[in-house]
């Protein structure tokens, strides 16, 4: 039988010789023989979607990698399906690697769990080797069967190196499965650079999740701002506890923790935020108003506005509306305003920003005595007015404290008692105020201060909604 002998590789000891029968019918050309047809077959959609395969020059790979298989160390061998090309990346036999590729194997050749060298270097950290296989057209967004990407191995290997390499060559803008889990491994790195990095380019449309939580506790604790800022915008719904659904915010401002309220405010988080009525007991067990408690647990609609108007936390009430919170949104159910919850707490202060102002009780304030029945309206430290009064009698005595005038009205009719209330001036959005009637020398009203029609008439026109009542 005629032989053809076709050499391959010259050397000082010996040629290699390739030998086959010419009476044999030609080899059939390979169109796509590395990596091998079964690991095309079971890769997923996704994979083979993001690979780039072009069309090959025919070649007879299977014979080139035989050839190369002589010369490895029996460690190299694999086990039957295994790319010997494959497993001499692994082995960091890169010198066998790139004469196989010299020779004509494919740089996209993967095993049987679809690793391909490049995948490979990545997972070893070695830049020099990955720039190599790069030059020679390796695919970086090429997945293993997993659907690990280079970038994943690098990452998952905390070879940070590589993945500062083969960041700007990732295609996960549109997949945010897949980049989820490259911004998951990145979070677990801890590097906060590859972390920010990743989040870039992701669409504002994460999930949170341990690992990102795990992370913006990081950034908040380091005052990381930027890196804080940049998880909120990356996450739709507002950070939560672990197994929580009250906000990350709303525990700030119920546990008076100004630190964590003014960062994650600053950082972009919603100032109209709710608090569901599913509040779970550690945020309740926060609250010491009782009013508050059951308005949370009964209505929908309690924002942070009126979660902090309700505790009488006057900087956060004035951090909330300075970054646009609505004072003006109401709960869908008994319709009940941020003002209403800080005039149940009888802090002026929050009251007089939730009306829009007010003066200051320095400048002007109206004193009620309790002792003396009698009123005194006090202007820049100066007594202007007084007049007498009559308040609550036993068992409606008017309750001392710090109130403000929060509307009034000239023709007051009180739906309580059936009775004119002439020149009415409601205090803390309640059902009591100053008003025209009859006065005695000694309390007779029902929790009202009556005031002679002159007087009145007099107050109700100079003394503005927001001015302070101070009753003692």
């Amino acid at each position: 039988m005629p032989l053809t002998v076709r050499t391959l590789f010259g050397g000082p000891i010996a040629a290699l010789v390739l030998v086959r029968a010419t009476s044999l019918t030609p080899d059939t050309p390979i169109t796509n023989p590395i990596p091998g047809q079964s690991v095309i077959n079971n890769l997923p959609a996704a994979a083979l979607s993001t690979f780039a395969f072009q069309e090959p020059q025919p070649r007879r790979a299977s014979i080139i990698e035989h050839c190369f298989i002589s010369s490895l160390d029996a460690s190299l061998w694999a086990p039957l399906g295994e790319s010997p090309l494959v497993a001499a990346a692994l082995k960091q036999d890169w010198k066998t690697v790139f004469g196989m590729l010299d020779a004509g194997a494919s740089v996209e050749t993967a095993n049987e769990t679809g690793v391909t060298p490049l995948m490979a270097a990545a997972m070893q950290g070695n830049v020099e080797v990955l720039r190599g296989l790069l030059e020679r057209h390796a695919n970086p967004a090429f997945t293993d069967l997993a659907g690990l990407s280079p970038l994943h191995h690098a990452i998952a290997a905390r070879k940070m190196d590589v993945v500062q390499l083969l960041l700007p060559l990732a295609k996960f803008e549109t997949t945010s499965a897949g980049g989820q889990d490259l911004l998951s491994l990145a979070l677990e790195s801890g590097d906060m650079k590859t972390c920010q990095t990743i989040l870039e380019r992701l669409p504002a449309t994460l999930e949170w999740t341990a690992n990102s939580r795990k992370a913006l506790d990081t950034a908040l604790r380091a005052n990381l701002k930027e890196q804080v800022q940049l998880l909120l915008s990356k996450h739709p719904a507002p950070p939560t506890r672990e197994g929580g659904t009250v906000p990350l915010i709303a525990y700030a401002i119920a546990g008076d923790d100004a630190p964590l309220f003014h960062t994650l405010l600053a950082c972009g988080s919603d100032p109209n935020l709710t608090v569901p009525k599913s509040a779970e007991k550690e945020f309740m067990s926060l609250l010491k108003s009782k009013y508050l408690r059951l308005y949370i647990q009964e209505e929908t609609g309690i924002n942070l506005l009126m979660l902090a108007a309700g505790l009488g936390k006057t900087d956060y009430v004035r951090a909330l509306l300075d970054a646009g919170a609505d004072r003006n949104r109401s709960t869908p159910r008994e319709k009940m305003l941020p003002l209403y919850f800080a005039a149940w707490t009888e802090n002026w202060q929050c009251v007089q920003m939730l009306l829009g102002g007010g003066p200051m009780p320095d400048q002007l304030r109206v004193e009620i005595s309790l002792a003396r029945q009698n009123m005194a309206v006090i202007k820049d430290g100066v007594t202007v007015f007084t007049t007498k009064c009559s308040t609550g009698r036993e068992g409606f005595s008017t309750k001392p404290g710090q109130y403000v005038i929060t509307d009034k009205d000239r023709d007051h009719r009180s739906t309580i008692y059936k009775c004119a209330m002439p020149y009415f001036m409601r205090l803390n959005c309640r059902d009591f105020g100053m008003h025209e009637g009859v006065v005695p020398t000694y309390p007779a009203s029902h929790g009202c201060i009556r005031l002679p029609g002159d007087a009145a008439r007099k107050l109700f026109v100079e003394i503005p909604v927001g001015t302070v009542v101070m009753i003692n």
